[in-house]
This record gives structure tokens, C-alpha cells and sequence, in this order.
């Protein structure tokens, strides 16, 4: 297989192949997939150390001597990043569980914004006739 890590598939020819069943396009979406997720949770681990660094600080008085405002501003986006931490995780736990052919449905369905329409309905594939079944 080809090292497609810089296949561009913001044509709609390029895109079409991309979200193709050709093995070599499987297994790029499939590794895209797992790399974009895997980001997604380190840097949520990142912000989740950072906001319980913050805590901790806080907690010990550490930073009681800063500025006026900064403590609270501080301890109020670490608060407000907590939830956003959450909600990734699970939205990454989520798609992690969806399978690359109902992925792959789902965005031959949807017109991407960077696109225009939908891959046409003849080129939906196997797997959108059996869906509609």
C-alpha cells in the first residue's frame, strides 16, 4: 500500500475515492480516523492536567498572590474547561465505537461544508442500498 498520509481529497473526485471501498482508501480513513481521536484525547488529557494543576494551586493558596482578577479568571476558565474535557471524551469514545462503512455512509449522505452537495446517489455504493432496505 501507497503512503497516502498527504492524499488531499478536497476535490470531490478525490473526496468520492476517499470515502470509497478501495481497500487503500479503508485503510487511510481508517488511520486518519484513529489519529485525529487519538489527538483529541491527548490534548484532553493536556487540558485535564492543566485544570487539576489549576485546582490544586488554588486549593494550597498558591495563587492568592497574583493580580487582582487573575485568580478568579484563572480558576473560572479551568472550571468552564472541565465539562468541554467531558464532552470530548465521550463524543471521541463514541465515534470510536461507530464502524468506517456506517462512517462512511453517514458522510456520503451529508454535504460537507467545504463541498458542494452530496456524492451522487448512483456512487453511494453497496452498503446505501442495503441501508435503505
Amino acid at each position: 500500500m501507497p503512503d497516502l498520509s498527504e492524499y488531499d481529497a478536497a476535490s470531490p473526485e478525490a473526496y468520492e475515492w476517499w470515502l470509497s471501498d478501495h481497500p487503500w482508501a479503508v485503510a487511510e480513513r481508517t488511520r486518519r480516523h484513529v489519529a485525529t481521536l487519538q489527538a483529541e484525547l491527548d490534548q484532553a488529557a493536556k487540558v485535564h492536567a492543566w485544570i487539576e494543576r489549576t485546582r490544586t494551586a488554588d486549593a494550597a493558596g498558591d495563587l492568592a498572590d497574583r493580580p487582582e482578577g487573575w485568580r478568579d479568571n484563572l480558576v473560572g476558565l479551568a472550571e468552564t474547561m472541565g465539562p468541554v474535557v467531558g464532552d470530548n471524551h465521550l463524543r471521541a469514545a463514541v465515534e470510536s465505537a461507530e464502524p468506517d462503512d456506517l462512517r462512511v455512509l453517514r458522510l456520503r449522505a451529508t454535504p460537507d461544508r467545504t463541498r458542494r452537495g452530496r456524492v451522487p446517489a448512483a456512487r453511494l455504493g453497496s452498503l446505501a442500498v442495503s441501508a435503505r432496505r
